[in-house]
């Protein structure tokens, strides 16, 4: 009977052997997966990070012969002179050398005392098999300053690079050609004569002003700039300018820069007047005319100083005009020791025709124009000489005297003949 009544029972009710019913193996699983679920994620919660670190720390050095080079800020800080080129390589080809590429640089440029560290490595361009490259010049020892005369050196040498008056050579199957050579810092500043043909001496600046460009900019367009600058001051065929251009920060290609200009005349030095006029122009035309320069290139020219040769010649006052015979006084000035006495005898002099005084000098020429504005015709305006005095040693005194004599003589002869015959 037992056995017929639980085949009637549901099958939900029926008990499996071993506890192995509906309900035991639901209570089982339910301790067991609670349990696993957590593992398993923290299994691979601390895998993925495992991964992750090991990730960032191998690609950055996997990746550093083509991102390029960095040195330490340390050394980047103690470079007080800095300069940077272009190479025609990939950075991964410059990378493996950088103590190679410090030889050659030291080997080209170096001074006594100093050292050669490369401080950037890095592509010119997304594509670009070309490298940018950065270094400095380091004392040596790091802590002493480098001293002026290698100062003088090093500052020759890299201008005689920047100039392309010297080349910066390096092993070419390693590193191929440089280019673009810039001087991106030297203590005390730089500065750059682009003339560098042109007798120039300090003690000749005229006038200084600044532009809101960099050395580089203005060597690279330097014809350009000297011609509108020639002609914005208005030299003449006998005069030229010639410039050198500062930087302060000792960069050719960071702005602003300054400009001081020196005029030279080929027939020696400049007048008095012709600086006055100098002066002038410079001072009235820097806001009107830009001094000749372009604004689209040169851009606009700021804080004109004037040398001190320059300002006097604006301040000092012109010499004064000697004063003319005739400008003011038509009827002629006096003579000083006739400057109280009156001449009777001026309008007789008007009067007279060049025929009857033919030998006038210059003075007396210009006492007889004193009666030039009054009326010829007018016989009132005439008044009679006084007769002039004449002293024993006047030379007509002497023949009248001998005309006399010898006309008694002859009176005395005839008288005796005229008796003689009567």
């Amino acid at each position: 009977m037992g056995k017929s009544g639980d085949r009637h029972l549901p099958l939900h009710h029926r008990q499996l052997p071993n506890g192995s019913g509906p309900d035991g193996g639901s209570s089982y699983l339910s301790r067991f997966f609670p349990v696993f679920n957590f593992k398993c994620i923290f299994v691979v919660l601390l895998a993925v990070a495992v991964f992750l670190s090991a990730v960032f720390w191998v690609l950055p050095h996997h990746s550093n012969h083509r991102s390029g080079f960095d040195a330490k800020d340390s050394t980047i800080l103690s470079s007080s002179v800095q300069a940077s080129f272009q190479l025609d390589k990939a950075v991964s080809d410059i990378t493996p050398y950088i103590d190679r590429l410090e030889y050659n640089i030291f080997g080209e440029i170096g001074v006594p005392f100093t050292k050669v560290a490369v401080l950037h490595v890095h592509s010119a361009g997304v594509s670009s098999n070309h490298t940018n490259v950065t270094f400095g010049v380091l004392s040596d020892p790091v802590h002493i300053p480098i001293n002026s005369v290698s100062l003088n050196l090093l500052r020759s040498s890299l201008l005689d690079v920047f100039l392309q008056q010297a080349n910066l050579t390096l092993t070419t199957s390693v590193f191929g050609q440089s280019s673009s050579f810039q001087i991106l810092k030297f203590p005390g500043g730089m500065t750059l004569n682009p003339d560098y043909n042109s007798p120039f001496w300090q003690e000749q600046i005229l006038f200084s002003f600044k532009l809101n460009n960099s050395i580089g900019e203005i060597k690279e367009y330097f014809v350009e700039f000297k011609e509108e600058l020639r002609s914005g001051l208005r030299l003449r065929q006998c005069e030229n300018v010639f410039v050198q251009v500062n930087n302060k920060k000792g960069s050719t290609v960071d702005p602003p820069v300054t400009i001081e200009a020196s005029i030279v005349s080929d027939r020696g030095h400049l007048t008095w007047d012709r600086l006055r006029e100098l002066a002038n122009i410079i001072t009235g035309s820097s806001h009107a005319r830009n001094l000749g320069l372009d604004n689209s290139v040169f851009g606009k020219v700021k804080e004109i100083s004037l040398s001190s040769l320059l300002n006097h010649s604006l301040q000092a006052l012109p010499p004064a005009p000697s004063p003319s015979p005739l400008q003011n006084h038509p009827k002629g000035p006096s003579s000083p020791s006739y400057a109280h006495t009156p001449l009777p005898s001026q309008h007789w002099h008007r009067s007279r025709s060049p025929e009857i005084s033919p030998a006038l000098s210059p003075v007396s020429h210009g006492f007889s124009n004193r009666g030039h504005h009054q009326d010829k015709g007018n016989p009132k305006s005439i008044a009679p000489a006084p007769a002039p005095s004449i002293s024993s040693s006047d030379p007509s005194c002497e023949r009248g005297c001998i005309h006399t004599g010898m006309y008694f003589t002859n009176v005395l002869g005839s008288l005796v003949l005229f008796a003689y015959w009567i």
